[in-house]
């Protein structure tokens, strides 16, 4: 017994050990680890730092993570911390060519089927790389806690604003700081481009997840420089002793560094590699295959999804800055795209003259003009291309712009005020008199309509009594304590500026070409169901679904049966915003009954979304009382059509929602009652001209019948045929409207359902089955597979 005791504690001393051993290599991560945070305290599965040390912490504190002040940067000397610097931007430097070196000896092998490289000193190279960089967080975080390191808000890079930097030892020191800083800022930028590099590379649906530094943590420490990089904000006063505008010190007056953050939001968007591709043909043109260069430019979602998560949501001035930035890099995608039309233009134009010149000395040929032919097209292919790459990016804009579905509204601007944990950044407390910058100057406006009012009711009632008077008098003094509040907010403390940023961002998006169809699905529905109702200026997106309808129905009329299709449900998706604004903000659109009928398609009754067209037809007819007579009347003529052609349930909703119509617009009723002349025995001819593109009232329906009805009348489905009898002919007092929502959910399995149910399906309570009538399947049983007297009666018969 004792001897199994002691073999059995050896085998836990060596499982033990080889425990041990496990978690001394560096990369070993167990998989079920459960630690306590460094932060906060709570015990659960954490990530460990990055940093060498054993120690964990949640990804939320990475950002705020102040630097200890026991760091050997706190305590070393300038050229100490210099040498540092440096020391690490060199290893950083020699381990990316290592890397890069053996990422491509690794993707030719591949290629031409050699042996494969090891690559595991390319991940060990990557681990190190990321310690180095999140030590570079740490130093330059403490030296901006210290004061020794200031960035610029400016868009350059190298700009240093030497005022805020201290002057404890005197103005002597005044240069040396400004050379010491402006080296800081230089070796900040190489810093922050390698943690871009390490973004922009590993963020696509195409990167190797052994190229090293993985694009989320590179992401995390980026985050974290944005937090432990402010600057000073831009518009506020700042006094001789130190202090802000605000009365607060200048210590409080931060917010994030919006170059940055724009570096950042570029190197997801690819917008970089997009402007580079710009800038040269030669690389568009290498770019053959249209999937690589999607697949290069396509931002993978998980990337999206944390920069949203982690740093976007989680605090209103990043939210806030992240509208603009998008502003400023669609801006910059515009401008790329204007400069090399240009340059093509020119070229053509230079290339054009000179080729006339020869001509004139007569060296002009047929060849040449072939020549010339092909090259025309090159450069339409070189900005075909570029459009293209645009296009996609602006798609992965539209896709973090649709995971932002909340802004601050009005009635959640207590939020904005009270919540100081929502900022990167405390706002800072302004006062009263502070009238520029990002003050409340827009506020002001607002409330000084409101004094303006106030005063007219004042003047109205001069013969009222004191008691009135004296009410008035107090509202208007309310108004204008509360005008003095709203004058303290910054900014972003602002909720009508958030939702103008919202706008402004998603406007200047849509405003870039070829958005994929794939997402232009994703973000009408979402104008329409969130955006419409928070934006302040909803009339602004009337062009971009105008523009979205009329490219739909262009490439409709064109295409294949599956582009078809998709081209349809954009048209009606941005028919639907349309609706949405004639009906809620007063635009005036006279085409859009006209763009309505021209979506009327039989297929539009066999498509999945066919309940979304269905409810927007319902609401767009029923719901004005004010239509034409010509309308109403073109539009039951194009339903009935379409009931000719559609199935059972499509027939069914046509025919009761043609029956509202006819009942509500009692005008159309000569489409039921219209007799033909006698010398032509009652016949009429019907002159109905069913593809207009202009006026409805061109397709003469007032003067047509619904003959239509007569054929339903003997439609296979009896529910069908049932209810085309009754059309017109209900009693406008006694009847009561259909309701089309029972009509628009119909299908064929709904039918069969029912009809099975009617026939004697289970029923009622207690688990009794109802009786229901029997169907008769045949009169006479048979005997046989042919008939008596057929020659092959007998042989054939049923026992």
């Amino acid at each position: 017994m004792g001897g199994i005791v002691r073999q059995t504690l050896l085998y836990v001393k060596v499982i033990h050990c080889l425990l041990l051993l496990l978690n001394e290599y560096k990369g070993y991560r167990p998989p079920l680890h459960f630690n306590s945070c460094l932060y906060c305290n709570v015990h659960e599965r954490l990530p460990r730092v990055e940093d060498g040390s054993n120690q964990y912490v949640h990804t939320k504190h990475i950002m705020t993570a102040v630097p200890s002040s026991t760091s050997p940067s706190a305590t070393s000397s300038s050229a100490e911390t210099a040498k540092e610097i440096k020391t690490l931007l060199h290893q950083l430097n020699k381990s990316k060519k290592k890397r890069k070196k053996l990422n491509k000896q690794t993707s030719n092998n591949t290629r031409d089927g050699g042996r494969e490289v090891d690559v595991s000193s390319n991940n060990r190279e990557g681990r190190e790389d990321a310690i180095r960089l999140d030590k570079l967080r740490k130093i330059f975080g403490e030296l901006i806690s210290r004061n020794e390191f200031t960035l610029s808000s400016s868009s350059s890079s190298t700009a240093a604003s030497s005022t805020n930097i201290s002057n404890n030892k005197g103005e002597s020191n005044n240069e040396a700081k400004s050379q010491w800083n402006n080296w800081l800022v230089k070796q900040h930028a190489l810093y922050t481009t390698h943690l871009l590099d390490d973004i922009s590379s590993n963020n696509t649906t195409t990167s190797n997840s052994n190229e090293g530094i993985n694009a989320g943590t590179s992401l995390r420490t980026y985050c974290g420089v944005l937090a432990s990089s402010p600057v000073p904000i831009t518009g506020l006063e700042t006094n001789a002793d130190g202090t802000g505008s605000g009365g607060s010190g200048s210590s409080d007056n931060k917010m994030v560094s919006e170059r940055l953050l724009n570096k950042l939001l570029s190197s997801i968007f690819k917008s970089r590699t997009c402007l580079d591709t710009l800038s040269s043909s030669s690389s568009i043109n290498n770019l053959e295959d249209s999937e690589l260069t999607t697949q290069l430019l396509t931002t993978s979602e998980a990337i999206l999804t944390q920069l949203h998560s982690e740093l976007i949501s989680q605090y209103y001035d990043v939210q806030y800055f992240t509208y603009k930035g998008i502003g400023s890099i669609v801006l910059e995608l515009i401008n790329g795209l204007e400069r090399l039309r240009k340059m093509i233009k020119e070229n053509a134009d230079g290339e054009s003259k000179g080729k006339d010149e020869e001509a004139e000395v007569g060296r002009g040929s047929g060849e040449e003009c072939e020549g010339k032919k092909e090259e025309g097209s090159d450069r339409n292919e070189v900005i075909a291309n570029a459009e293209r790459n645009v296009g996609l990016v602006a798609e992965n804009i539209c896709r973090l712009l649709l995971l932002m579905d909340y802004v601050p509204t009005k009635d959640t601007q207590s939020e904005l005020e009270e919540d100081m944990s929502k900022y990167l950044f405390v706002p800072p407390v302004l006062s009263s008199s502070s009238n520029g910058g990002f003050g409340g100057e827009d506020y002001k406006e607002e409330d000084s309509e409101a004094d303006s009012s106030s005063d007219d009711e004042e003047s109205t009632d001069e013969d009222s009594n004191n008691k009135r008077k004296k009410k008035s008098r107090t509202s208007n003094n309310s108004n204008k304590n509360k005008r003095i509040k709203k004058s303290k907010l910054i900014a972003w403390q602002q909720s009508y500026k958030h939702r103008n940023a919202l706008q402004d961002a998603w406007l200047s998006v849509l405003r870039l070409p070829n958005i994929p169809v794939r997402t232009q699905k994703l973000v009408l529905q979402h104008l329409s169901n969130y955006i419409l109702k928070v934006c302040p200026s909803p009339l602004r997106f009337a062009e971009y679904f105008t523009r979205v309808f009329q490219s739909g129905v262009e490439s409709s009329l064109g295409g294949s049966s599956s582009s078809t299709s998709t081209n349809s449900l954009t048209s009606i998706l941005s028919l639907h915003g349309l609706f949405i604004l004639m009906l809620g903000h007063q635009l005036e659109y006279p085409q859009y009954y006209n763009s309505l009928y021209k979506l009327l398609h039989p297929r539009i009754l066999y498509t999945k979304y066919r309940t979304r067209f269905l409810r927007l037809l319902c609401k767009s007819l029923l719901s004005n009382n004010m239509l034409p007579a010509y309308v109403v009347a073109a539009y039951c003529k194009k339903l009935c059509r379409l009931g000719l052609n559609g199935p059972p349930s499509g027939s069914l909703f046509v025919l009761a929602l043609v029956s509202n119509l006819l009942r509500k617009h009692g005008e159309c009723g000569c489409l039921i009652h219209r007799k033909g002349k006698n010398e032509d025995d009652g016949l009429i001819t019907d002159v109905f001209i069913e593809n207009v593109d202009d006026d409805l009232i061109n397709t003469r329906a007032l003067e047509s019948s619904l003959w239509e009805l007569t054929a339903l009348e003997k439609h296979y489905h009896p529910a069908v045929s049932t209810l085309a009898k009754s059309v017109g002919m209900e009693d406008d007092k006694t009847t009561p409207m259909y309701d089309m929502e029972d009509f628009i959910v119909h299908t064929y399995k709904s039918l069969f359902e029912q009809e099975k149910k009617r026939l004697g399906g289970s029923g009622g309570g207690g688990g009794k089955k109802r009786g229901g009538s029997k169907v008769s399947l045949t009169f006479v049983k048979p005997e046989g597979l042919f008939k008596d007297d057929d020659v092959f009666g007998d042989m054939f018969k049923s026992s």
